[in-house]
């Protein structure tokens, strides 16, 4: 009769799952980046979002502004806030995130004055910043 198999890992393959593992981790890590950041990205996202509404709002009404305030955000029709299905503006951002205050008037055009705009986290996100940048065209991006 032949012995029987050993049952287990060699050296060999128990490093190689480590160095895999460690691998995988600092590209996680890597990619996730701050995760107080995203209260700051979403509401950079939910800005974003509502400056091309707004743009498009412009294109096929009159007088559309998108008014920002420390914590929240309006799109106004002739000084009314405008609905969406049934949520209604302002649209308050995430806890914890405030903006740089400004009002920006769209043209039938969908244009607009060119405007850089600062979102700051505070608390959990203290010192987290991301700026949006909004062209004369009117296209809104992440700078």
């Amino acid at each position: 009769m032949c012995a029987s198999a050993s049952k287990g890992f060699t050296l060999i393959e128990l490093i190689s799952v480590m160095i895999l593992v460690g691998v995988l981790s600092v590209t996680l890590v890597s990619r996730l980046g701050n995760v107080h950041s995203a209260s700051v990205q979403s509401g950079r996202d939910d800005l974003i979002a509502a400056l091309f509404f707004a743009q498009q709002q412009a294109m096929m009404r009159k007088n559309i502004s998108v008014v920002l305030s420390a914590g929240s955000i309006t799109v106004r029709e002739n000084n009314a806030d405008i609905s969406v299905s049934t949520d209604r503006y302002p649209l308050r951002l995430p806890a914890g995130v405030t903006l740089s205050p400004a009002t920006l008037v769209y043209d039938k055009l969908g244009r607009t004055t060119a405007t850089d705009i600062t979102l700051t986290g505070s608390g959990n996100s203290s010192g987290v910043t991301a700026r949006v940048r909004v062209e004369a065209s009117g296209y809104a991006f992440a700078n």
